[in-house]
């Protein structure tokens, strides 16, 4: 997959010193946590201190004073109590945890989960008759309910007290309730909104035991993090003070199920939470029944925590299968009847897929292709279907538009659920892309990674644990990415079933280890010597005792070589000076056409006078070098600047630049022919005391031509480029990547567009690093030739040719390239 890089730098470099120096970061740490609107010292130190004093005061969340009022009186007459729960992990901590607290307080508690499949979410009218019929006087709901009003309703109607404990987005009209505890209530005074459902059934049984519900934030850790809810205030607090309890949880069956996934040797991260213990509870909802993971949660015997523990590991392990089969039926589906040209929204069904998995791998999908998607599980003539969306487009809004379609439906901008007709699918589908086409640009169809800052200083662990002081990472506060430049792979190899790449590549003199995970796919695109851009992110490993630093690198891109050289070839190509003259008048050494001009370097540079080797072609560079290294003789600098040294070799020097030369070296030697001939004048007519030696000879003219050929397209170009562009659809390129794309040099490649453009053979629009091309029709046959950038390259191609003969005195016969 490729990716667009894009930078989210906030520019304020005083405050980002400030930070650095009061707390003893990193400037690109510091930059980090200024580009996550942390904005005064005082944010910034409670957001590098999260402590339990931060923890709002739970009766300033409206509803809640009067719902710990109700529930004690319905503990003094011993009523039952349910507790309405949901099957997803947010759902089954929440119901946990005050089930737990309500049994403290003595009270007669129990708990009822919808079946996923049979049910579905919310309340419904069914399991409220059930739970009246049971002798049920009162129902607290727990991440659901908000919503709920005919349901709310009916069991008011059959004598129940209903709270609603909830964390979604607020009806217009709310249900009739004895009372309702929601932060996102209008006008509710509670300072922080972002709580998931558990985390207001945890502010629920702080208000009922006080200080003693703190040992639940293990729980509430796992649920809030589960439920993807931004992990700022007090989600941040919740989640860094539960996951420092989870290594040694007294919650016997979160210790099952730590022990059962082979965590119980690892500090627990968010990572672990999210993707491995998650799953497993979420496994029973998806597949059975959720009922055994709140049993897993509340039991007190370590006998049967095991065996549920080891039991939602069998069901998690069945729910990968399912996953692992569904996902290959569905990519085949896209790859073999799905035109991705034409359709920015993807439908797939299906009668084998189990409706309990498919919103698991329609984000899988969303995420291979970067478009929403949505899988339907058709069964009896109907399908229930589940959809992901990508960042920017709101597929709540989208389903909504073609809502015409459907029996039902609901959801939010990245993930929605939906009944259907089965003979409704393919107008459905229809509706979608129809929509998706007005809101939906090209540019929005390639994924984006979200660069903090680019990272100069050398890497060390030091900054690895202060990046680590900004944990816990998660939805509203994602494990920052950074781009590395300009490493050199010294090593590159296969690991993990040869699923992953492991890259040594070294910076400034320092070697570090890079992994790309699951991008085997990536290994022949890299090669030793290679200089690679990378955004990922640092960390420290510890293997047997043994620290050590590791990049973690998202993407990766291999750089482009000579793209410099090609540049200032360019510009002096467009700006050269056909004013040429003979060198009689000038004072130099000649030595044109020696047999060994690389041993008469390495005499100069022996010598004790100063010597600057200016070298213009790729092929002599890389002579010169090479014999230098060959010979052992490292007493010299190789750049494209003038540097403090006794030798140096200039290569892809600036002709500014060069106007120094004669004040520093005492030899100056022009090993190959210059493209710059009015730098090679004035270098003659102003040489001082320096000497100038001329090495060149008409063996170099091949080099130098071969270079310009690089430069300057030719009609085999300009056909490569234009029939690599897609027919009747948009072609995305990133800039950076244009040369590998094409197969050209960066710089010819944007000559030969330009030029088709201004022709009117192509359209080009761009985007931060993005080229959006596509190919027009044309009627007429168009002559590029006649472009007038290409006539000026043309002309100096010829002009250098002219040049070289002159200052090599060969009547040598003019080859037109």
């Amino acid at each position: 997959m490729v990716y667009n890089w894009v930078s989210k730098k906030a520019k304020n470099d005083k405050l980002v010193d400030e930070i650095a120096n009061k707390f003893n970061l990193k400037t690109y740490v510091a930059q980090t946590i200024v580009n996550r609107g942390y904005d005064d010292l005082k944010k910034v130190y409670e957001y590098l201190n999260p402590t339990l004093n931060a923890l709002n005061n739970p009766y300033l969340l409206e509803g809640i004073e009067k719902a710990v009022s109700i529930i004690k009186y319905h503990i003094g007459l011993n009523d039952k109590i349910a507790i309405y729960g949901d099957y997803d992990v947010d759902g089954i901590t929440s119901t946990s945890i005050l089930y737990i607290a309500l049994k403290r307080l003595g009270a007669n508690v129990d708990f009822y989960i919808p079946d996923r499949l049979l049910e579905g979410y919310g309340i419904n009218m069914d399991a409220v008759k059930i739970l009246c019929d049971s002798g049920t006087k009162l129902i607290i709901t727990v991440d659901c309910g908000i919503a709920s009003l005919k349901e709310v309703q009916y069991a008011r109607k059959l004598g129940l007290d209903v709270i609603i404990t909830d964390h979604h987005q607020v009806p217009d009209i709310l249900p009739e309730a004895n009372c309702i505890v929601n932060p996102h209530i209008k006008d509710c005074a509670y300072p922080y909104r972002e709580l998931a459902g558990v985390g207001v059934a945890f502010k629920l049984c702080l208000a009922l035991l006080g200080d003693e519900a703190l040992e639940f934030l293990d729980v509430v850790a796992l649920g809030t993090v589960a439920d993807i809810v931004p992990l700022t205030g007090e989600n941040r607090v919740i989640v860094k003070e539960g996951l420092k309890m989870m290594r040694n949880t007294k919650n016997k069956g979160l210790r099952a199920l730590i022990n059962s996934a082979g965590l119980n040797k690892r500090d627990i991260d968010t990572y672990h939470v999210g993707f491995i213990l998650a799953p497993r509870l979420n496994a029973a909802g998806r597949l059975e029944s959720a009922v055994l993971c709140v049993n897993l949660l509340v039991t007190d015997d370590p006998i049967e925590a095991d065996r549920i523990a080891a039991y939602l590991n069998s069901e998690n392990a069945k729910r990968q299968e399912i996953e692992k089969k569904i996902l290959e039926e569905a990519i085949m589906q896209v790859e073999n009847n799905v035109d991705l040209e034409k359709e920015k929204f993807i439908v797939l069904y299906s009668e084998n897929w189990h409706p309990g998995v498919i919103g698991i791998v329609s984000s899988r999908i969303t995420e291979r292709y970067h478009r929403p998607s949505i899988l339907i599980s058709v069964s009896g003539g109907f399908g229930k279907g589940s959809g992901r969306s990508i960042k920017g487009f709101n597929i709540y809004e989208a389903i909504k538009y073609a809502g015409d379609c459907l029996i039902n439906f609901g959801g939010h901008e990245m993930a929605a659920g939906l009944t259907i007709d089965s003979s409704q699918i393919d107008d459905f589908r229809f509706k979608l892309n129809e929509y998706a086409k007005t809101k939906l640009t090209a540019f929005d169809m390639m994924p984006i990674i979200e660069i903090e800052t680019s990272i100069d200083d050398v890497l060390d662990c030091d900054g690895a644990n202060q990046v680590s002081l900004l944990e816990p990472f998660g939805s509203g506060n994602p494990v920052p990415m950074y781009a590395i430049k300009n490493l050199v792979v010294k090593q590159i190899s296969l690991f993990g079933d040869n699923k992953h790449i492991r890259i040594m590549v070294e910076k400034n003199d320092v070697m570090y280890n890079v992994v790309l995970f699951n991008r085997a796919c990536e290994f022949d695109k890299i090669s030793t010597g290679a200089v690679l851009d990378i955004a990922g992110f640092v960390k420290v490993n510890e293997w047997n005792g043994e620290k050590k630093l590791e990049i973690i690198a998202k993407d990766i891109l291999v750089k482009e070589k000579n793209v410099l050289f090609f540049r200032n070839l360019y510009n002096t190509l467009m700006s050269f000076n056909d004013d040429f003259q003979g060198l009689e008048s000038y004072n130099f050494i000649d030595m044109r056409n020696i047999d060994d001009k690389r041993s008469y370097v390495l005499k100069l540079f022996k010598s004790d006078d100063s010597t600057a080797v200016i070298i213009n072609t790729r092929y002599h560079i890389k002579e010169l070098i090479n014999y230098l290294n060959a010979c052992n003789y490292c007493n010299f600098k190789l750049s494209n600047k003038i540097v403090d040294a006794k030798n140096a070799v200039l290569w892809c020097i600036n002709a500014d630049e060069i106007m120094h030369l004669p004040s520093k070296f005492k030899n100056i030697v022009f090993y190959d022919i210059p493209f710059d001939s009015k730098m090679f004048y004035n270098i003659l007519a102003n040489s001082g005391e320096s000497i100038v030696h001329l090495l060149f000879g008409k063996e170099d003219l091949k080099s130098s031509l071969n270079d310009i050929y690089n430069i300057v397209p030719r009609r085999s170009d300009f056909a490569k480029i234009f029939v690599s562009m897609k027919e009747n659809s948009d072609t995305l390129i990133l800039k950076d990547q244009i040369y590998d794309y094409f197969n050209l040099n960066s710089i010819k490649s944007m000559i030969c567009l330009k030029i088709l453009k201004d022709n009117g053979l192509i359209n080009i629009e761009e985007s931060d690093n993005i080229f959006v091309l596509r190919r027009n029709c044309v009627d007429s046959k168009v002559n590029i030739k006649d472009h007038q950038l290409l006539q000026k390259l043309y002309m100096a191609e010829k002009s250098f040719i002219k040049f070289a003969f002159q200052i090599l005195k060969k009547n040598v016969k003019e080859e037109t390239a």
